[in-house]
């Protein structure tokens, strides 16, 4: 027997709804995907209940959050468990805002700013299994999963998921392990992935999955790098950064202007003698603030700070005092004189505090109540503003000094993040990279959009020297209040070290800044090029009874994969 239906009743049959309701979640119906993001989904969902590491390997602008949002969708159908690790809490505002239009409703959250009565619910309900989605910082790792289905990290090259202090670890690498002891996937998502992300691909250990497009047909922005010798000296905005602004202005759009240095100025010394005002507690300059909390100068470090005294401590001249370098205050006194009619935003994390701030300021930039941001790398990354079109990132050259052996790598990849803020929707955008070395390869391959180049070198130099991920490292901090007795125990360790063919002792040697907190610092630098010789070595040596003995008030730190080398 064959039962007709009429077509209206066909029609309802097979209608896809617009929403349906799980346990506490409404789903909407998502964006329709694009073929690249859709196939991308599919194989994360392909993979639930076995362990595969995926990259999500997308270009700013591509659509990435969409693709693990869509694979998160059978997860909580089934009542399973997932994480998404995000390397701030400036992050969350807008991801939020996504994940609510989403599923209409929030997930649970994890990180500092979180009250202890509310931390306290969430672990006891996810020790329940009652939680879906959580969202959080790197300690959300460590929750107490009961049916984990999927590891998210998004941003995943970012500095913020190594723990620098306490207990040292990545939590990157920390939550690839994790996976495989759960049997679950995890997807490292990134539109800069980290070197040792990339290596892992290589090695055919982490599977890509590759978004070259941006979504909805925006267009990449042009990248114009200025040569800041031609330009006048004492102004931080250039002449075609100046000519870009006043263009984007009058085209109602928004600008953001980047520099990754807090307050008004890194260094503020005395025109007559030459004395700098340094930090009583640590080796480090006072910046100078101007807007928050008054004009004073402050130590970054150890939060000691002090008013701009009239006087110079050292030769007591009056008003001798001169600010050295920019900071985003400097940038956005120079743009309030440009542009003086321009509705100027500071955003740093001095600025920032709470996540308050930041929902309050992401909203206001969203409204178009602000015509130009002045930030650091809280604004990076993650955000999406449709009306920016203009980036200018006032000094390239920043982060390339010092010694990391990361400053390469990471200079590429927040420049590469803040860059693609820009023209994110329908309008083109154009990023303006102000240097004083505009023929580095770093920023050639940043405006010839050659990333892969980049990370090829970035790797045959790593190679050459055996250092990440192509060797391994790890860091001896010794620290102490008396600088004669850390020094006898430092050459003591370095007395005792072991003889080894597998294993390069480099040290010891004062730190770069040789006192924080009022702590004198000195380091060690192990190399090696397989992992558990290091660890064996590192066992043997500071087990040895005179080290153990003879600690006392001193401190000793070992750090596996070190990421900060001050």
């Amino acid at each position: 027997m064959v039962l007709a239906l009429p077509a209206s009743e066909l029609e309802k049959m097979f209608k896809k709804p617009d929403v349906f309701s799980l346990e506490g979640y409404t789903l909407a119906q998502s964006l329709t995907l694009t073929d690249a993001q859709q196939q991308a989904s599919w194989k994360i969902q392909d993979s639930l209940g076995s362990f595969q590491a995926f990259v999500l390997d997308g270009v700013t602008g591509s659509g990435k959050t969409e693709v693990y949002l869509d694979a998160l969708e059978p997860i909580l159908k089934n009542q399973g468990q997932a994480l998404v690790l995000l390397p701030e809490i400036a992050l969350t505002t807008q991801w939020l805002e996504r994940f609510k239009r989403r599923f209409k409703r929030e997930p649970d959250l994890w990180h500092s700013g979180i009250s202890l009565k509310i931390k306290r619910l969430t672990w006891q309900k996810i020790l329940a299994g009652g939680s879906g989605i959580v969202v959080g910082a790197r300690s959300a790792l460590f929750l107490p999963f009961q049916n984990l289905q999927l590891i998210v990290v998004d941003e995943e090259h970012d500095d913020s998921y190594k723990q620098q202090e306490q207990s040292h670890y990545h939590a990157r690498d920390m939550a690839v392990v994790r996976a495989r002891l759960s049997n679950v996937p995890i997807v490292l998502s990134s539109a800069t992935p980290s070197l040792e992300t990339v290596y892992n691909i290589q090695k055919g250990k982490y599977q890509n999955l590759e978004l070259t497009e941006r979504f909805a047909d925006a267009l990449f922005p042009t990248v114009d790098i200025v040569d800041m010798r031609q330009q006048p000296r004492q102004t931080w905005i250039s002449a075609p950064l100046k000519q870009a602004l006043q263009n984007c202005l009058e085209s109602n759009h928004q600008a953001l202007l980047f520099l990754n240095r807090r307050g008004y100025a890194p260094l503020t010394l005395c025109r007559s003698c030459g004395y700098r005002f340094m930090c009583p507690a640590c080796d480090i300059w006072l910046v100078h603030h101007k807007q928050k909390r008054g004009e004073h100068l402050r130590c970054h470090h150890c939060g000691f700070q002090q008013s701009l005294p009239n006087l110079c401590p050292e030769c007591h001249q009056p008003d001798s005092m001169i600010a050295c370098g920019p900071g985003v205050e400097r940038v956005s006194e120079e743009i309030n004189q440009l542009f003086p009619s321009a509705r100027v935003l500071i955003a740093t994390s001095d600025h920032l505090v709470q996540a308050q701030s930041m929902e309050q300021m992401v909203d206001r930039i969203q409204k178009r109540e602000i015509d130009i941001i002045i930030g650091t790398q809280v604004l990076a990354k993650g955000h999406h503003f449709p009306f920016l079109t203009v980036v200018g990132i006032i000094d390239a050259d920043l982060s390339l000094n010092g010694g990391d052996l990361r400053a390469s790598e990471r200079t590429y990849q927040v420049l590469h993040q803040v860059s693609g803020r820009a023209g994110r929707e329908k309008h083109k955008g154009k990023v303006l990279l102000q240097t004083y070395h505009p023929d580095h390869p770093l920023f050639q391959a940043l405006q010839q959009n050659r990333r892969d180049d980049f990370y090829a070198c970035e790797l045959s130099q790593r190679q050459s020297q055996h250092f990440p991920p192509l060797g391994y490292l790890a860091a001896v901090l010794i620290t102490g209040f008396n600088p004669q007795v850390l020094e006898k125990f430092v050459s003591t360790c370095a007395r005792l070290a072991p003889s080894s063919n597998d294993v390069t002792v480099l040290g010891p040697i004062p730190a770069p800044v040789a006192r924080l907190k009022g702590r004198h610092r000195w380091r060690f630098l192990l190399k090696a090029e397989r992992p558990l010789r290091l660890q064996a070595f590192l066992k043997d040596w500071l087990n040895h009874p005179q080290i153990r003995q003879t600690q006392g008030a001193l401190r000793l730190t070992i750090d596996i994969d070190p990421y900060t080398f001050l």
